[in-house]
């Protein structure tokens, strides 16, 4: 190709190397810029030198008619595609976007999607790994940060790579299989770069600067006759895309959040832009001081006490290490050990702190508003504006009237945008009285937001469309029937019925052949309590109660097998979820189903005891006599045969949530009343916490008319109660112990 062609090979989000591009730019002052990327992007490429952008950023290129279908090109300001962009923008140098469109790129990613074909090996790992075995390093990140990103370096710096991509891939070339659907999708990008330079040789007279990442510059080097590019490419599918700026976050360029190109450290990579770029240029121990005392200032906000002496001995320990390893001056590993000795004491707790909020970083960007708005962000602000919502930084408060259609569209907007991870707004009664037909939320809207939304469109283009594929996408891959209950719940209140009815299908095929009682029995109280209360929205009422009784018939069938040779964990764990379920549910299988727990010995004592109060409960719509069947069982249970723990936890799921009914059930305090009077001390004292906890929920005056009750079995005040104590020389021993089993002070 013509002398007038320069490659630089740059990594994505390298600040070494778009420090060394902003220089080799300003030596080589080229007439024109070709970057990799979408060329889609080239008309909105301006808005990069606006000063209200601020990166991190991506451009998005999104196809408008098929949800969910984006790509993102993240750039921070270390970025050397964006020094690029700016350094163009800012000489007005035209700049071209020369990477294969996304408008193939995306129809052939709908089409393999589509196809569900299984991939066909490509290359075998990182090609770059023998090159930092060699130079002693142990992985591929630490060896380039110490050779490029870390350092300055002279004009040769491009050559070099190049020298060494080029025999690098020559190696990776010959062991890859060319046919693999990664070689040809690189083929096909590094064909329409051949392209887009012959192009921009053409269409300029000065210098042209290629950026692109270094791994393709061997390719974008080679002769290849035009018509064989132009061969690779013919044919190809088109899909209509459109292309914008959207905020980026720290957290969504680290390789962490699954960003291929994503770097490791994002936070540290722009303190070594910022010491790259500084006016002094690059001061090693400047660098290493400002690092370590910006750690030091993040521990402080914590509340640790960090000294300054601290953080010279930790610069001091970092260049010590730096010098034992062969370096020229302290990288990330030699901080991050010299932070742990020294600022954190060897504690790894604060050193994950460092990580998170210092070497990934917190910032968040934000985009000029002239930029187009992505789907999501435009159909959330058409119903912000229909709706009267306007989104404020602000904490507000709101109270929603579902009875009303304005505040029930509020509602499904709101919980809509919570199916796709978008909290604009957080209930703050949730879990209140059934029934209701209001809801307060709280809102408050963050720059994170809007990376939020543009992550969300692989769902889809409206916040409609995105909320129920994105609730339908994680009702396939749960195998949990609590959590698709949940599912279920959140896409009725979204106002979702369509994707109501899958999940209820999905958890219908979860209940018919789960094993997971308990998991049945926290599922099924929610949906119960829809089905009796109702909802202000539509609900698919029929499909819905086919659940509800599938799950009931299936929790009847294996209740007793599920609740044997439990730990008292698990029974207290089964037993939460049946005290849930009961609440939920007035059905006789469900009673019989308890009934067969009172005599099983291979069922825990509080599942028994809870079991047994239950019936009691019902004996009347069982056709019994409650006192009459409930008092021998209680009589066995508490009998002197009986271990004291198992009695304890006998009595304790017996006594589950009773003690405010004993203000109202005289036939059932009597009879516990009798069994205390027969205890002895030892084994009152020994029961005497389960007994208490029976009677935690009631209030000081509730307490106070129980012991009248508990004293005369009729309702007298507590001086009364204490008048009648004093004629009674055995009750008045035993008045002191009733009192504090109450909680009431002697």
């Amino acid at each position: 190709m013509s002398e007038r062609l320069h490659l630089f090979g740059i990594r994505h989000h390298g600040p070494g190397s778009a420090h060394s591009l902003a220089r080799a730019l300003d030596r080589l002052d080229p007439a024109m810029v070709l970057i990799e990327g979408p060329p889609e992007a080239d008309a909105v490429a301006h808005l990069a030198a606006s000063q209200r952008t601020e990166p991190p950023v991506a451009l998005l290129v999104h196809a408008r008619d098929r949800p969910g279908l984006a790509s993102f090109y993240p750039l921070a300001e270390f970025s050397p595609e964006w020094v690029a962009l700016r350094w163009a923008l800012a000489r007005d140098r035209p700049t071209r976007f020369i990477d294969l469109p996304a408008t193939h790129g995306l129809a052939l990613r709908a089409a393999e999607e589509d196809a569900v074909a299984a991939p066909t090996p490509g290359r075998d790992g990182d090609p770059l790994r023998d090159l930092a075995t060699l130079a002693g390093y142990g992985d591929v990140e630490a060896w380039w940060n110490s050779l490029i990103e870390e350092a300055t370096h002279p004009e040769t710096l491009f050559a070099a790579v190049e020298m060494a991509m080029t025999a690098v891939r020559e190696r990776a070339d010959a062991q890859a299989d060319a046919a693999s659907d990664e070689m040809v999708r690189e083929a096909r990008r590094e064909a329409h770069m051949r392209l887009a330079i012959r192009s921009g040789l053409d269409g300029c007279e000065g210098p042209l600067a290629v950026v692109t990442g270094a791994w393709h510059v061997p390719a974008l080097r080679r002769q290849v006759p035009m018509k064989d590019d132009r061969a690779l490419l013919k044919g190809l599918p088109k899909i209509e895309v459109a292309a914008t700026w959207t905020p980026w976050t720290d957290p969504r360029l680290a390789r962490a959040s699954g960003y291929g190109a994503g770097v490791v450290s994002p936070g540290w990579y722009r303190h070594l832009w910022s010491a790259l770029e500084g006016p002094a240029g690059l001061d090693r121990r400047a660098m290493a001081v400002g690092w370590q005392s910006g750690v030091a200032a993040l521990l402080r906000a914590e509340g640790l006490a960090t000294s300054t002496a601290s953080v010279i001995e930790a610069v001091r320990l970092a260049e010590s290490l730096a010098a034992l390893r062969g370096r020229a001056a302290p990288g990330l590993d030699e901080l991050n050990e010299a932070s742990l000795a020294t600022l954190c004491e060897g504690d790894d707790t604060p050193l994950r702190l460092i990580e998170a909020r210092l070497v990934i970083g917190a910032r968040v960007g934000s985009v000029d508003e002239a930029a187009p708005l992505m789907p999501l962000l435009a159909d959330l602000a058409r119903q912000q504006k229909k709706l009267r919502l306007k989104p404020e930084a602000t904490m507000s408060e709101i109270g929603l009237d579902l009875r009303s259609e304005a505040g029930l569209a509020k509602s499904a907007l709101l919980h809509r945008l919570l199916l796709i991870e978008v909290p604009w707004g957080r209930l703050t009664d949730a879990g209140g009285s059934r029934g209701t037909f209001r809801e307060r939320w709280r809102l408050a809207w963050e720059p994170e937001l809007a990376v939020a939304l543009a992550e969300a469109l692989r769902w889809g283009t409206t916040i409609e469309d995105a909320a129920a594929e994105a609730a339908v996408e994680r009702a396939a891959s749960q195998t949990e029937a609590a959590t698709l209950a949940e599912l279920v719940r959140a896409t009725l209140l979204a106002d979702l019925p369509r994707a109501a009815e899958r999940c209820i299908d999905r958890l219908q095929a979860v209940a018919a052949r789960s094993g997971d009682v308990s998991g049945l029995m926290r599922a099924a109280p929610p949906l119960a309590d829809t089905l009796r209360y109702g909802e202000a929205r539509t609900i698919p009422e029929t499909p819905l109660r086919r659940l509800v009784e599938t799950m009931v018939t299936e929790i009847c069938v294996g209740l007793t097998f599920a609740c044997r040779q439990l730990d008292e964990a698990g029974a207290a764990a089964m037993l939460t979820a049946a005290a849930g379920l009961d609440r939920a549910l007035l059905s006789a299988d469900w009673r019989r189903a308890l009934a067969g727990l009172i005599d099983d010995g291979a069922v825990a004592a509080r599942l028994r005891g809870f079991a047994t109060r239950k019936l009691y409960d019902a004996g009347d719509s069982l056709g019994e006599n409650a006192i009459q069947t409930t008092a021998p069982r209680l009589s066995r249970a508490l009998s002197p045969s009986v271990a004291p723990g198992e009695a304890a936890g006998w009595l304790e799921g017996f006594l589950d949530d009773a003690g405010r009914l004993l203000l109202h059930d005289r036939p059932l305090l009597g009879l516990l009343d009798d069994w205390v009077r027969r205890l002895d001390t030892t084994d009152l004292e020994t029961l005497l916490p389960q007994l208490r906890r029976a009677f935690s929920g009631l209030d000081g005056t509730e307490r106070r008319r129980l012991l009248s009750a508990a004293v005369g079995r009729r309702e007298i005040d507590a001086a009364t109660a204490v008048a009648i104590a004093e004629d009674d020389q055995a009750f008045r021993v035993a008045l002191p112990l009733l009192q504090t089993l109450l909680g009431l002070t002697a």
